[in-house]
């Protein structure tokens, strides 16, 4: 056998070593201090790869109220484990990844690659563009290639990390590769193998046998741009927090800038490193995990005030306009989301609120745009006339003050952040800016309180 053949025959071994699946279990290894930190960066900040300068603030509005309420039927189906449709069985959301607002940057491999990925509380699974990906519609300039990574580890059909994905949206490769696919709402779709990574954040900070997924083929617009993926940060067994576990204490938490805050950035905080940054104390009110997979967090709603007024919400519902789960007294339970841009709340209740506010409120109507149900002709500076509104959530209350109550939809033009839906409540983003909000999972709590994220 000559020199050639030996070398040849060797990297043939290293090959099948490196791409044969793994069904062994899957223990995530830290290195480095038990909590990091990361810079959040909002889709429209300057600093974004998604930024576009010649977007005025009326369209960034009108686009911003037309991925909330997609998310709201996102949540609605998964809630209720139907599918709000399906296409040869396979189930739909019609939610599709790039629709979050704040973005993240990690690193993945060995060498390492950094990519922008959007942060989403509101799904499991981690997942990037991998070569080879003819069809993907995304404009990164470079797509993480598992061939030149020393760490990278198909899973097993076998596998645990394949058993925690949804049965709907696994298969199994004829290599015996765990495969996903997963479709959303508009027919776009996302499908690859499952797999074992390293993935780094910060100097110095490494975690090995990560389970994502490396996406090999896309059909449809998935408006990525020059997003790679998401990073997963729901409350299901696959996703990143759930896979940290113990390494991180089992906590997270953010602290989200508005976008009128520039090149400012926000922050997301895991383990010893999720510090409340301002003074007083923190609100604390029960945190639960819904959905097939536990992936949603839901806080338990009790009732509304606008301008120190509760509305008695509970006496002007009935289970047929609360399709969430009813829990004890209250109107029923709000996923927390990341995610969604605007509040929505279900119909009744939504028109309680629109009508106290409407009383309160001493300026002319606007026409209001796409996505939106009551605006008013004012500036920014006239928000010290509008008034704040509490969520009443078991335990504790979050006042939503009107700089975050309402956002500027286009010149003179102030609209109320909250719309209906035929979905389930949802607490947006805007709602939760200049706010640090901390997930416990192992204590099953979500503390929140008002600070300058800028400083956080």
């Amino acid at each position: 056998m000559n020199a050639y053949t030996i070398l040849f025959n060797f990297f043939l071994v290293l090959f099948f070593l490196h791409f044969s699946p793994t069904n062994s279990a899957r223990t995530v290894l830290s290195t480095g201090p038990n909590g990091f930190s990361l810079e959040l960066i909002h889709r429209d900040s300057p600093r974004s790869p998604l930024y576009d300068p010649s977007s005025t603030s009326a369209q960034q509005a009108e686009q911003a109220a037309l991925r909330s309420i997609s998310r709201s039927g996102y949540f609605a189906s998964g809630l209720t484990a139907t599918p709000s449709s399906s296409t040869n069985g396979v189930a739909q959301s019609p939610v599709r990844p790039g629709n979050g607002d704040y973005l993240v940057t990690f690193s993945l491999g060995t060498p390492s690659h950094s990519y922008w990925a959007i942060l989403d509380t509101g799904s499991d699974l981690t997942w990037t563009q991998c070569r080879p990906c003819d069809s993907c519609t995304g404009r990164i300039l470079s797509m993480f290639n598992p061939l030149a990574s020393s760490t990278y580890m198909n899973q097993g059909c076998a596998s645990t990390a394949c058993s925690d994905l949804p049965a709907r949206e696994k298969h199994c490769n004829a290599n015996s590769v765990c495969g996903f696919r997963h479709t959303y709402g508009d027919g776009s779709s996302a499908g690859g193998d499952l797999a074992s990574e390293t993935i780094w954040f910060d100097a110095g900070v490494k975690f090995s046998n990560v389970a994502f997924g490396c996406v090999h083929d896309e059909r449809g617009n998935l408006a990525l741009h020059q997003v790679a993926g998401i990073v997963g940060l729901g409350g299901g067994s696959l996703s990143l927090i759930s896979q940290l576990g113990n390494s991180v204490g089992n906590k997270f938490a953010y602290c989200l800038v508005p976008p009128t805050a520039g090149s400012a950035t926000g922050k997301l905080k895991f383990g010893a490193a999720a510090v409340f940054p301002g003074s007083g104390a923190l609100k604390q009110t029960p945190l639960s995990r819904q959905g097939e997979q536990g992936t949603y967090y839901v806080l338990h709603l009790v009732d509304i005030s606008v301008g120190g007024k509760r509305l008695d919400i509970e006496s002007k519902s009935s289970p047929s306009i609360v399709p969430m789960k009813r829990s004890g007294n209250g109107i029923g339970l709000m996923v927390i989301d990341s995610g969604s841009t605007l509040t929505m709340l279900t119909k009744a209740v939504y028109a309680a609120v629109e009508k106290q506010v409407s009383s309160a409120v001493n300026f002319e109507f606007a026409p209001p745009p796409a996505g939106y149900e009551l605006c008013y002709r004012a500036d920014p500076s006239d928000l010290r006339n509008f008034p704040a509104i509490t969520f009443n959530f078991e335990g504790a209350d979050w006042t939503v003050p009107a700089w975050n109550a309402f956002v500027r939809a286009g010149e003179g033009v102030m609209c109320l952040a909250i719309v209906p839906t035929d979905g389930v409540n949802v607490f947006g983003n805007v709602a939760q800016q200049n706010v640090y909000v901390e997930y416990d999972l192992g204590k099953g709590v979500l503390s929140f309180a008002p600070t300058d994220c800028t400083k956080a």
